[in-house]
């Protein structure tokens, strides 16, 4: 059944919002907010329906012919036919909407920080592979992959990579992993870059065996000279892709990356932001607005390997870092070493159970969860720690107003700004600064 349609709004996630002539509302892949669109539903429920974009009736005029052969097909980007300042403008819009209808927050307007590269951005690829030895990504809501060559928010350097890689694994033929039969080795293979030009070639397999991985590694390396380390991660688990212990086959199994303040060694197995530009923007934004004298005990919960934590120990008294991560608390204490910071103290904890025994009291606490968010009792804690400034920097702004709708009962907002950490996709990024209340 085909109905037209006119999109009003965005929701997070990147569909356009329309409603049906009976009001009920859908949502549509692929329509913008102000244009007119026939749509067919594919699916009803009781309070909203999904619908397929059958053909775009009234385009809205910032709509662009897409750099990609692979966009719809391939499920990574969602806005590569929308120009660049236009893609900023709905994200704006649904961070906005976020705050209003969970939060309860309504802003006039909101700073958002633009991605000084459009495209070539991403520090991190994480490629599956086909039986014919050639590399992509997943459709969207699929487990079908979509053979790229090349993908315009990635390096190009790494397409000449997968390119001589590929025939490196066929000429050995390796066996692929074939993840409903559970049968095979290779799974992934992964690609990390450096603004520096040094990059990270990581194979991920099922099991330990990998007899000819230093074979491939050689011949990789002589073709590559700038590919500083080669990894093998052996992973068992099929829900996530890159874990589990590792061996390093060329190189000294880290990539470095220079912010203008520290220095960082990232291990293969470890998070680092993925737009190395709007990271250290990011990095600037909250030190500063959180006007630190160089007096405060600072907690930072899920800290990595010390992205914010080694500027905000540069900037403050003392700061306990804490992250789950083996991998990365190790990591960050060596960087705590390279940067020459003592004052830093990498705790591997849970945030919730370092909560639930911490006897100290902190003068800011800043926060970077995953999707997630922190979640109410985590909240609750916070709340009783009573620290004079919180620094929430989230990935997540429907987990976020919802952290930020119990803060603000003890807390107000000082600043919050977005930063667009991944262009071409709905993904936002943001940073809020809150105080307390003057009578709390």
């Amino acid at each position: 059944m085909s109905e037209i349609v006119y999109i009003e709004k965005m929701a997070y996630g990147g569909s356009g919002i329309g409603k049906l002539p009976g009001g009920k509302v859908i949502f549509v892949d692929g329509a913008y907010p102000g244009e007119l669109v026939e749509v067919d539903v594919l699916s009803e429920k009781s309070d909203y329906a999904i619908g397929n974009l059958e053909k775009i009736v009234e385009k809205i005029p910032e709509r662009r012919t897409a750099k990609c052969p692979y966009f719809r097909n391939c499920g990574g980007c969602n806005f590569l036919d929308l120009k660049y300042e236009k893609q900023l403008e709905f994200k704006k819009m649904v961070f906005m909407d976020q705050l209003e209808r969970i939060a309860e927050l309504k802003l006039n307007d909101l700073y958002i920080e633009k991605s000084p590269k459009e495209y070539e951005y991403r520090l991190k690829m994480e490629y599956s592979i086909l039986n014919d030895y050639s590399f992509g990504f997943k459709m969207k809501n699929s487990h079908k992959v979509v053979s790229v060559k090349n993908c315009i928010i990635a390096p190009k350097v790494f397409g000449k990579i997968l390119e001589k890689l590929s025939l490196t694994l066929s000429h050995f033929k390796i066996p692929i992993y074939n993840f409903k039969r559970k049968k095979g080795l290779l799974k992934h293979v992964i690609l990390r870059y450096s603004p520096s030009g040094e990059v990270m070639l990581i194979f991920v397999t099922k099991s330990e065996y990998f007899k000819e991985g230093k074979k491939i590694a050689s011949l990789i390396k002589k073709e590559f000279p700038f590919i500083k380390s080669i990894v093998h991660v052996m992973n068992s688990n099929d829900k996530i892709v890159l874990r589990g212990p590792y061996k390093v086959l060329s190189g000294d199994g880290v990539i470095n990356y220079e912010f203008s303040w520290e220095k960082f060694q990232v291990p293969p197995t470890a998070f680092f932001q993925n737009n190395f530009h709007v990271a250290e923007k990011m990095v600037e934004f909250l030190t500063k607005k959180l006007d630190l004298n160089g007096n405060e005990i600072v907690l930072d919960l899920f800290s990595g390997l010390g992205t914010f934590s080694l500027r905000l120990a540069a900037l403050s008294k003392f700061v306990i870092a804490v992250e789950s991560s083996h991998v990365s608390v190790k990591a960050g204490r060596a960087n705590a070493n390279i940067n020459g910071l003592k004052n830093i103290k990498f705790i591997e904890a849970d945030a919730l159970d370092y909560l639930n025994q911490v006897k100290e009291k902190f003068d800011v606490i800043v926060l970077d969860p995953p999707r997630a968010g922190i979640g109410p009792e985590a909240i609750k804690k916070i709340l009783e720690l009573s620290p004079q400034k919180i620094g929430y920097v989230s990935c997540n702004p429907t987990t976020f107003a919802r952290d930020l709708k119990l803060l603000l009962e003890k807390y107000e907002i000082e600043d919050i700004r977005i930063f667009d950490m991944f262009p071409q996709t709905y993904h936002i990024e943001s940073v809020a600064i809150l105080s307390r209340k003057n009578n709390l």
